[in-house]
């Protein structure tokens, strides 16, 4: 009887609350591999590893039973003191593990972690390589993916191998930013860097609206009257309260970006409220309360003879709502013509968006029908809103449509994201999995990706549009130093651009290529990933460590 022990920094508690967080992730694989351990033996999740894993090996040994601790984390947060037989399932995509000590911690030097525990298991081929480079060709590693497959079986049954919608809806909570409805410019990139805080500098500061298009003249174009000139927009005067909004935003952007993280916890709460009671005395001395409703003047009653008033019964209490228990809004989300999707962090430099939005509002700068989802995994908006509309702002003005959704999806409403998508896109210099890439595969979605690192495992050009890219030195993302000790990839950002314009072509034009690109991605992830391959790899592997022992 096997036994295993699993941990993820991250539980199911706590996963809505910690999109954006470092090894956030881990929790999706953890999630994915527990149904498979579960055929393979009994499953403990465990929340605090250094007082609950031993416990829970030595009543497994005192039953004669085997137990092994599946630590779901990097290998310097992996415990290497227990005595329950420890093993660190990790991604990792640079092309070497880091060697070296600093801090004065001795996991910093993965070497140690593996001599520890003498053996890993990895989530790809190439982090297996890279491992077996450090430890030597016969250390005991492991390259197994998150068994994705059996999980996407009900969306794969209704998207699988079928061309995109061509009109789809989505229903979330959270906050839509739609590149349609920010009337960009470049010219007014100030106007676009709001807060919550700065309602009335909004009036100041953004550009008057778009008059309302004319209808649709039935006359052809050469008899259809002259347009009429728009006079051109008026800047707003820059008058004492104009500069003092524009002031009271640039110090808002730079506390935001460059100091507030740093802070104690306490202190950047301290500051938040003291920094809305000035507001509300600014705004006072200003005099923006003469917007309220004027107070309407009530004529004195005479004085009349004291007398107790009737008992009335006490209001019922106002309920209290905790800050987590506050519901997002509602939206409702209208996607059309082709859609290629991305999920990612916007803090993660990996990941590589700026060349993604870059390279797809140049390619469709003129195209009506093309959009981008960015899914964005982050709590906190004020992090990455700035960045975003700055960049957008930049690049206008282009027709085709950016779309960054700012929510936590459930289940269903994901599988509808899937489902309306016509391209999954990763423009990432490295990774260690992606899980959101292998999710649409397996639901039979073409991508844009390049084939590197784990990708290599599961991307060829039969199911996607590959980007080329080549070698570039960087650093270790856990160390702080900043040494250059690594490389990483860096994308041919002309290519990104090519795969765009063929996948279009392809989409509009040629259905039938299409779906054999869906066909074949679902064919290469059922090989890849599925319960029945992983839980083989998975038995062998222990297996052969009980018989090592």
């Amino acid at each position: 009887m096997m036994n295993f022990i699993l941990y993820s920094d991250i539980g199911e508690s706590t996963i809505d609350k910690s999109l954006g967080l470092p090894e956030y992730s881990y929790y999706f694989v953890l999630k994915a591999f527990r149904t498979v351990l579960a055929e393979l033996g009994t499953v403990t999740l465990v929340r605090h590893p250094e007082t609950e894993v031993d416990p829970l090996f030595e009543e497994c040994r005192q039953r004669g039973e085997e137990c092994v601790f599946l630590s779901f984390s990097p290998p310097n947060k992996t415990q290497i003191d227990l005595e329950c037989p420890t093993v660190s399932v990790f991604a990792w995509e640079y092309s070497n593990i880091p060697d070296e000590m600093w801090d004065d911690d001795i996991r910093n030097d993965w070497r140690v972690v593996f001599a520890r525990h003498g053996r890993a298991i990895t989530l790809s081929s190439y982090t297996a390589r890279v491992v077996k480079e450090a430890m030597g060709a016969a250390f005991p590693v492991l390259a197994a993916p998150a068994p994705l497959w059996e999980q996407f079986a009900g969306a794969r049954s209704r998207f699988g191998a079928k061309l995109p919608p061509g009109e789809s809806v989505l229903q979330l909570r959270g906050t839509v930013i739609d590149s349609h409805l920010l009337g960009l410019s470049a010219d007014g990139l100030i106007a676009h860097i709001t807060f919550p805080e700065a309602e009335d500098e909004e009036e100041l500061l953004s550009p008057p609206r778009a008059p309302a298009p004319e209808p649709a003249s039935e006359l052809p174009p050469q008899l259809a009257p002259e347009p009429q000139v728009q006079p051109e927009s008026v800047a707003p005067a820059k008058n004492l309260r104009y500069r003092l909004a524009v002031t009271k935003r640039h110090l808002l952007t730079w506390y935001r970006e460059a100091l507030r993280d740093l802070l104690p916890l306490w202190l950047a709460r301290a500051v938040a409220v003291s920094g809305r009671s000035g507001n509300a005395m600014a705004r006072a001395i200003m005099g923006y309360e003469r917007r309220t409703a004027p107070q309407l003047e009530l004529p004195v009653e005479p004085p009349q003879s004291p007398a107790l008033p009737p008992a009335q019964p006490e209001p019922p209490p106002v309920p209290v709502i905790e800050p987590g228990q506050v519901l997002e809004p509602e939206a409702v989300v209208n996607l059309d013509g082709v859609v290629y999707t991305s999920i990612l962090s916007p803090k993660d430099g990996r990941k590589n968006w700026f060349d993604m939005v870059t390279a797809f509002c140049w390619t469709f700068r003129d195209v009506e029908d093309a959009t981008l989802v960015l899914k964005m995994n982050e709590r906190d908006l004020s992090r990455y809103h700035n960045t975003l509309l700055t960049l957008l702002s930049q690049l206008a003005p282009f027709k085709c449509r950016v779309l960054t959704l700012h929510a936590y999806l459930d289940d269903p409403t994901y599988e509808e994201l899937i489902g309306a998508t016509s391209y999954y896109v990763n423009t990432s210099l490295c990774e260690g999995l992606c899980l959101p890439l292998m999710e649409f595969m397996c639901c039979g979605k073409p991508v844009i990706a390049p084939q590197h690192t784990a990708m290599e495992d599961y991307i060829d050009d039969r199911a996607a549009f590959v980007i080329k890219s080549g070698l570039e030195h960087n650093v270790w993302p856990n160390d702080p130093r900043d040494l250059f000790r690594t490389l990483r990839y860096r994308l041919d950002w002309e290519s990104i651009c090519t795969a765009y314009k063929d996948s279009y072509r392809i989409a509009k034009q040629q259905p039938e290529t299409y779906l054999e690109m869906s066909r074949h991605a679902m064919a290469r992830l059922e090989s890849f990933s599925s319960g029945a391959v992983v839980k083989e790899q998975l038995r062998s592997f222990f297996q052969q460590a009980g018989a090592a022992r």
